[in-house]
């Protein structure tokens, strides 16, 4: 297997991670919504299944355009979830004009539902997240290996400095003193 399907493999299984860790209280969070909206009528129960609806598609599209775009460099991918969310936010914007004022759905139950589930779902985003242990570099990957094979091929030039051969041999602006 090539590092380029394995680094694909391996981030495609971080994103069904990341969805299954979410999906599941929050489609939980949802139930007791239902439930709770239940006890005052089934308008409110099924205004707080349609707000859980939302939350979940729509965390659950930006799981997918994440995944979609991680293989682009990230600008790009900032770019594309930026405008995604953007995309996002006026649907919603669109379909809360549009319920305000419809006799079938309470507005009270549709807000507190989203709310919750739109906590539980980023609560354990988050938790699924740290789990994963994605290190901001890659300790074991091609490029500490890249470098420690450069290093070591310009040790025997640089013999007289004191780098070590460890170092890495492309330093960013920031990095001078």
């Amino acid at each position: 297997m090539s590092a380029t399907s394995a680094r694909s493999a391996s981030q495609s299984d971080a994103f069904a991670q990341l969805l299954r860790g979410s999906l599941l209280p929050t489609a939980a969070a949802g139930l007791v919504s239902v439930l709770v909206g239940l006890f005052s009528s089934p308008k409110a129960a099924w205004s707080a299944a349609l707000g859980a609806a939302i939350v979940v598609f729509f965390f659950s599209l930006t799981l997918l355009v994440m995944k979609r775009t991680a293989d682009l460099p990230p600008t790009t991918t900032m770019i594309v979830v930026m405008v995604t969310y953007t995309f996002k936010v006026l649907v919603l914007a669109v379909a809360m004009f549009a319920l305000r004022d419809v006799s079938w759905a309470s507005g009270f139950a549709i807000g507190l539902s989203v709310t919750v589930c739109a906590v539980v779902w980023l609560f354990f985003e988050m938790r699924s997240y740290k789990r994963l242990r994605i290190f901001a570099y890659d300790p074991d990957g091609e490029a500490s290996l890249d470098a420690s094979t450069d290093a070591s091929t310009d040790a025997s030039t640089d013999a007289s400095t004191d780098v070590p051969t460890h170092a890495p041999t492309h330093r960013e602006p920031r990095d001078e003193p």
